[in-house]
Parts: C-alpha cells; structure tokens; sequence
C-alpha cells in the first residue's frame, strides 16, 4: 500500500493491516519516497505524481506473485499538477465524478491488473472528522477545541466525503480553524482508531468500498482464482 504520508502510514499499520490480517490478508504500507539527502538518505512523503509512478512501478516490478495487489491511498485535495488526468478533470465541480476518473487514469498509467488505486475523497481528514467526538478525548485545553461543536454541527450536516476541497474549506482546514490544538500526526491517527473501522465506514461509504474491495481479496483466494 503506497501512501501519501507518515499519517496514512500509521493509520494503515494500526487499523487496516490489523483488521485485514483477519481476512488473511497481509498489508505492508510503503511511504512514498520523494528524494535522497547528501548521504543517501531517504525523504519521504508528498512530492511529485513522478514520484509515486516511480515507487509504483518499482512495487509491480518487485512483486511479481499473482497472489499480491498494489493499491494506494492519497488525498484528491492537493494532488500534484502532474497527476494523470488532472489537467482534464480538475475542473470537474462534481468531486465524486472527478476522485473516480483520476483512480482510472492512474490505473491506466501503471497499467497493472493486480493494481488497485484508491484516492481518498477530499483528504484522510475526512476520517478525523468522522472521528470528532474521539478527537476531542486527547484534546485537553480549552483553547484547543475552541469551536469543535460547530465543527461537529457541519459534519452532522454534511456528510464527512462531501466536505469540499476548496482551499479554506477542505477537512483538514476547516480542523485547522475550528480544532485548532489539532495535529495530524499526532491526534488523525489516535482518533479514527479510537472510533473504529465499522464507524468510519459507516460515516465514509466510499472509503468502506475500498476496505470492503480489500476484504474481497480473501474470498477470490479462496475460490482458487487468486485475489481480484
């Protein structure tokens, strides 16, 4: 599983490779690697869609077994100017419609069966904000949750995938402005594992599609065909 960051790193670890090993079904979470140092060090996270081509075709290329997928999880909000398919659908006011054909135009452009791409409606975000009432339990100061209930009245309001990508409205900034001792490495990943997988896929169904597409890895194996 190529990821954008060390959150979604975590978040796979502790929550999908957990509850998918159950399925028998085992979960690697890579970071994408954007550069080395001096010293041959790797920097990871974020970068370029050429950085993340490179480590997913270095996946397909290592990982010949017909018994093994590649999928992915990045944000559709901040998606580098370089992504397939951007230049053609950025315009696309309908976010559904748009996350959709830009999963297709990466699976074309690794042209790979066994790859399984996945861009998480607008950002990983979207599961803290279904995990608000959690988030609060690690956040003690006042000031840290200065406006957390009106947060929590849009979420009620909106579903946690429809809050849109703009630029001061995307999840991630509306937590900015509203949970302002937030910190994305430190509390995402606490607070959707406090809420759980059967929560968040309740709260983000399409989110749930991809878990439930991953599930169904098992089941294809089963039936002797391989995972689809």
């Amino acid at each position: 599983m190529l990821v954008e960051g060390q959150t979604e790193e975590e978040f796979a670890k502790q929550i999908l490779a957990s509850h998918l090993q159950g399925f028998g079904i085992w979960v690697y979470p890579i970071v994408v690697e954007t550069s080395r140092d001096a010293s041959g060090r790797k920097r990871r996270g974020g970068g370029h869609w050429k950085h993340w081509k490179r480590d997913l075709v270095r996946l397909v290329g290592q990982q010949a077994g017909s018994d093994v997928r590649i999928t992915t999880m990045f944000d559709l909000y901040g998606l580098p100017e370089d992504f397939p398919g951007l230049a053609e659908h950025a315009a696309n006011t309908n976010t559904l419609a748009r996350v959709n054909a830009l999963e297709t135009a990466m699976a074309e452009a690794v042209n790979d069966p066994r790859f399984i791409p996945y861009i998480q409606r607008h950002e990983f975000e979207a599961l803290v904000l279904a995990a608000l009432n959690e988030l609060k339990t690690f956040l003690d100061g006042r000031d840290d949750l200065v406006g957390v209930d009106e947060l929590m009245a849009i979420v009620r309001a909106t579903a946690p995938e429809e809050i849109n990508d703009g630029a001061q409205t995307a999840p991630s900034k509306r937590l900015e402005t509203h949970v302002p001792g937030y910190r994305k490495s430190v509390h995402g990943p606490l607070a959707v594992a406090s809420t759980g997988l059967v929560a968040l896929r309740t709260a983000c169904p399409r989110f749930g599609t991809w878990v439930t597409r991953l599930e169904a890895l098992a089941k294809a194996g089963e039936d002797g065909a391989g995972p689809r």
